[in-house]
């Protein structure tokens, strides 16, 4: 039998304990703070473990984050560095994700907050034809969600290219790295999907200077980090027409405090964090596969390289 300590922000777990019993009924799952003797909990689940806890159990055998992010368990300074650290790998999660993107580049494109502002006048638009074959989506990070964005964008007839940290071999899409990659990328971009992990590289990454390397008139999409975006950069780039429009789903501060001036800026699409969350009853299944797989010394699956921070 495998005691999993399970913690899930301010949430109760039960929903959580429930699926993943579903999925693997001989599990015995405990609640934090209520986890019993420590020396026999061998899987911890965590979204937003107060730090320090996690050193408690001298046995631990595996670390699964409840999210994609893992930067709420690599903060700790007490985390055990030898113990494995997995993030989730959900293909119902970078499905979810990738329909963010893609409902907000085609609203952005097919200007569809202007048509809303019509309607409200009751002002029938005239005719309008869209270049769908104009947009050149660039993808910063492909990673397991950036890479099922960059095929969904595919599928669906969009030019696509791609920068990450290391170069990637995928079929009809241009592949970037470094920084001059970085900057060669972005001269054809004119939609910048962002879904990078929250490193202290990654901070303040979209600034004005990578604007300023974007064709004039494009579209910023992030669904990253908030810290990754410096929000008076964007302002001034939305005022300048350097930047057209673009869609949040994260932010430096959430909730969004009531007199931050996205709320009030038409340009802008603002979701509340909810681009990608976790549907538990798909990702039970990944979770308990990477139990089963520390039980049987099997390769682990969304293995977070701790030195790089995912």
């Amino acid at each position: 039998m495998t005691n999993v300590m399970i913690k899930v922000g301010d949430e109760s777990a039960e929903s959580y304990i429930g699926a993943l019993k579903h999925v693997d009924p001989s599990l015995n799952i405990l609640e934090w703070p209520n986890y019993g003797n420590p020396d026999e909990i061998d899987v911890a689940m965590v979204w937003k473990l107060p730090h320090g806890e996690l050193r408690k159990f001298p046995n631990l055998k595996l670390v699964i984050s409840m999210a994609a992010g893992v930067d709420h368990v690599l903060s700790d300074p007490h985390y055990p560095k030898d113990i494995p650290l997995v993030r989730v790998t959900d293909p119902h999660m970078a499905r979810s994700m990738a329909h963010w993107f893609i409902m907000n580049i085609l609203q952005l494109h097919r200007e569809t907050a202007y048509y809303n502002s019509l309607r409200l006048k009751k002002i029938w638009a005239s005719d309008k034809a869209f270049d769908t074959d104009s947009i050149c989506v660039g993808i910063m990070g492909l990673g397991y969600l950036g890479v099922h964005l960059a095929t969904m964008l595919l599928n669906i007839g969009l030019r696509v290219q791609g920068w990450s940290r290391t170069s990637k071999k995928l079929e009809g899409i241009r592949s970037f790295t470094g920084d001059d990659g970085l900057a060669e990328m972005l001269k054809t971009t004119n939609y910048l999907a962002c879904l990078l992990p929250d490193t202290p590289a990654t901070k303040g990454i979209l600034d004005r200077s990578l604007f300023e390397k974007m064709p004039k008139g494009s579209f910023l999409l992030n669904a990253g980090r908030g810290n990754q975006l410096v929000e008076k950069d964007l302002t001034m780039a939305l005022d300048n027409g350097q930047i057209k429009g673009a869609a949040l789903d994260v932010f430096i501060e959430e909730p969004l405090p009531q007199n931050h001036p996205f709320w009030n800026d038409h340009r802008i699409i603002i979701t509340p964090h909810h681009a990608a969350e976790v549907f538990m009853p798909s990702a039970a299944n990944a979770f308990v596969e990477n139990i089963e797989r520390v039980r049987s010394g099997q390769p682990l699956k969304g293995l977070v390289n701790q030195k790089v921070g995912y």
